[in-house]
């Protein structure tokens, strides 16, 4: 007669060690996606005459604001193992995307996050908690996929200068 005893201990799937970080990457990739729809959604009005568009204007300023709340609180949060420095490394690029300002640096740093993507941006192994981080961590690589491509980082902000003669050469940017 055999005896059936699993090789597995009891709840294997579970993450043993919950930390703060991965429960609240959910909510900031909530955040993300909803700021993408929103901007999409300004892309479509295309910047018209229509009284709404000063309702879809709102909605993606709303969005933006909670999306750099959001960054702010998951930045303040604990860095307490390993496994969750992917997920800060995440958000820090996420962040680092909004706040550049040069022509085509958000498209630069997107593109040598896939370059890092299996080093930097998973998790190693097969356990429970890579599984779990490697998950929510592909779907913000599709996210921040998405975000690129918003029509938002598709020019830099325009610097005026009026002290500025117009025929004297731009200062050079150090």
């Amino acid at each position: 007669m055999t005896k059936h005893s699993p090789i597995t201990p009891f709840s294997a799937h579970k993450d043993p060690r919950q930390t703060p970080a991965p429960l609240t990457f959910p909510l900031l990739l909530a955040r993300v996606a909803d700021f993408i729809g929103a901007e999409r959604d300004l892309e479509g009005v295309g910047h018209s005459q229509d009284p709404a568009y000063r309702l879809w204007l709102r909605d993606a300023e709303r969005a933006q604001t909670r999306l750099t709340d959001g960054l702010r609180h998951f930045h303040a949060l604990p860095n307490a193992t390993l496994f969750d420095q992917p997920l800060f490394r995440t958000a820090l690029l996420i962040d680092a995307m909004l706040g550049c300002e040069e022509l085509g640096g958000a498209r630069r740093l997107h593109q040598e996050m896939h370059f890092a993507f299996f080093s930097q941006f998973q998790i190693a192994g097969i356990g429970a908690i890579a599984m779990q981080r490697n998950a929510m961590l592909i779907q913000a690589r599709h996210l921040m996929t998405a975000l690129v491509a918003l029509p938002l980082f598709d020019s830099a902000p325009e610097v005026l200068d009026d002290k500025r003669d117009q025929d004297e050469p731009p200062a050079p940017a150090f």
